[in-house]
């Protein structure tokens, strides 16, 4: 069996994502992080490569792409280097840091 690859698909609000074909991967996360949804919170949407499953993350103000990192290579998942990068843009623009990669 292959190595399986997370591509990031989209980033964007909690109240977004529960009107789009989204929802029910929201919920799920939401669920097993026993996490009330709040229409403000972000998620980061990972597609699986060559599955149809989704992967979901909140990115909280503390989140880190090695967090998240880490959270995948759990489910032998690992993350590809152009999404990488986009997070890692994303978060330090959220953060208020302008770094460039």
């Amino acid at each position: 069996m292959g190595e399986f690859v997370a591509t990031l698909l989209t980033i964007l609000k909690v109240e977004d994502g529960l009107n789009s074909e989204l929802s029910d991967f929201i919920r799920v996360r939401a669920a097993i992080e026993n996490r009330e949804l709040k229409n403000d919170d972000v998620v980061a949407v990972f597609n699986i490569q060559g599955t149809t499953s989704y992967q979901v993350f909140f990115l909280d103000d503390d989140t880190t792409v090695e967090e998240i990192k880490e959270k995948l290579k759990k489910i032998s998942v690992r993350l590809n280097y152009d999404s990488e990068e986009v997070l890692k843009r994303y978060i330090n623009a959220r953060r208020g840091k302008n770094e460039r990669c």
